[in-house]
């Protein structure tokens, strides 16, 4: 996951849709929050919670390190919830809803090996 994060950040593809949302999406006003929890929720959701926080986290501190420092600690706040709360709302933003469901199903999703023994 970290690789192809990382390879989607050497696009450049992130970096372009940020420089369009980023005056938008300050965290300054409320307007600013509710659009850039939009975003996060909407990622959250299309490309899981972890890779979202990898994509967006030090675009979103640095544009609010920018406003003040103590900003800087609110919008990683922000980016933590929002993208916490997201991926737990639908079964595809987050690996774990998906391995819940497929349990309840009686479908085999993954092993997990542990020293405790298999799940």
């Amino acid at each position: 996951m970290f690789i192809a994060v990382d390879g989607f950040n050497k696009t450049g593809i992130p970096s372009t849709l940020w420089d369009a949302v980023e005056k938008y999406s300050r965290i300054d006003s409320i307007g600013g929050i509710a659009l850039l929890s939009v975003i996060i929720l909407v990622l959250s959701n299309a490309a899981l919670n972890v890779p979202t926080v990898l994509l967006l986290g030090s675009r979103v501190a640095a544009s609010a390190a920018l406003i003040s420092a103590s900003e800087e600690a609110r919008a990683w706040l922000i980016l933590a919830w929002v993208s916490t709360v997201a991926g737990n709302l639908s079964l595809l933003g987050s690996v774990a809803n998906m391995m819940s469901v497929s349990r309840l199903k009686g479908l085999s999703f993954m092993v997990i090996i542990s020293p405790f023994g298999t799940t």
